[in-house]
């Protein structure tokens, strides 16, 4: 007889939760990583609103423009001051958590059974100041842990591929096995065995 089919509330007040206080911050030599594109643009954005001041009749429209360009890129650079600062990782016994985001605060949290593939990135900024950047993928979304020491990003690295090889070598282990009643598949590349005769 079939089992009846049951679809009941789970209560939410015991379920685990994370625990902000175990989120780990991210390097902070990160921010200099984070903000290195903003003062390029902003050195480039002063260099060239000065040369076109000089060799204009009327100086003040370039002043206003570069000054309104130099302070938008003032407040992209506070975002990503608040960005770094909120920017930590949690590593739990089944899981890999993300918490990112200024204005939208994101939390972001990968089972270990999902994972595919784990991969730590150091760019020419990250290298010269020691850290990077931890890549995972999955069959779903995948996230990316920034300012990460190259040490740090190593060792998660290995524990997350070793979490993720355990899970699904324990799921491979329980799951079911094949009908017994089922019929072998043919192997239609070898010859048919003879008749008897």
């Amino acid at each position: 007889m079939a089992d009846s089919f049951s679809n009941e509330p789970i209560p939410t007040d015991h379920l685990p939760r994370l625990n902000d206080d175990a989120f780990v911050p991210v390097d902070p030599r990160y921010l200099r990583v984070s903000l290195a594109g903003v003062v390029l643009a902003a050195t480039l954005v002063a260099i060239g609103t000065v040369a076109i001041a000089i060799q204009a009749n009327q100086k003040v429209p370039p002043l206003l423009i570069g000054g309104a360009v130099l302070l938008l890129l003032v407040l992209v650079a506070v975002v990503r001051v608040l960005e770094v600062r909120r920017l930590a990782y949690q590593l739990r016994e089944h899981d890999l958590s993300l918490r990112s985001g200024v204005i939208t605060h994101r939390v972001e949290s990968l089972p270990f059974s999902r994972i595919q593939h784990v991969n730590v990135r150091r760019g020419p900024i990250e290298r010269s100041l020691g850290l990077a950047t931890l890549q995972v993928s999955t069959a779903g979304p995948d996230i990316s842990i920034p300012g990460l020491t190259q040490a740090d990003a190593e060792r998660i690295k290995l524990l997350v591929t070793e979490r993720a090889d355990v899970v699904n070598a324990d799921d491979a282990a329980i799951s079911p096995p094949t009908d017994a009643g089922t019929a072998p598949l043919t192997d239609f590349t070898s010859p048919p065995p003879p008749p008897p005769g």
